[in-house]
């Protein structure tokens, strides 16, 4: 992963309501890759604001050129 790149994250499949920031701010879970964030984590934009995400967290959806 690296900046710039459009990526998803997995939906959640449970059939209970979730709490997770995806769920309660009814994302898609689509973002972009902002800057790489501490732990081996990177800061994401989402429709619903940033979040920081692990890289075997998400999928590339669109490499940044």
């Amino acid at each position: 992963m690296k900046i710039g790149d459009l990526i998803r994250v997995e939906k959640c499949t449970g059939e209970i309501h979730c709490s997770c920031f995806f769920c309660n701010s009814n994302s898609n879970c689509i973002g972009v890759v902002l800057a790489p964030a501490e732990l081996n984590m990177w800061h994401v934009m989402f429709d619903a604001g940033e979040w920081e995400v692990y890289e075997h967290e998400a999928e590339i959806i669109s490499e940044a050129g």
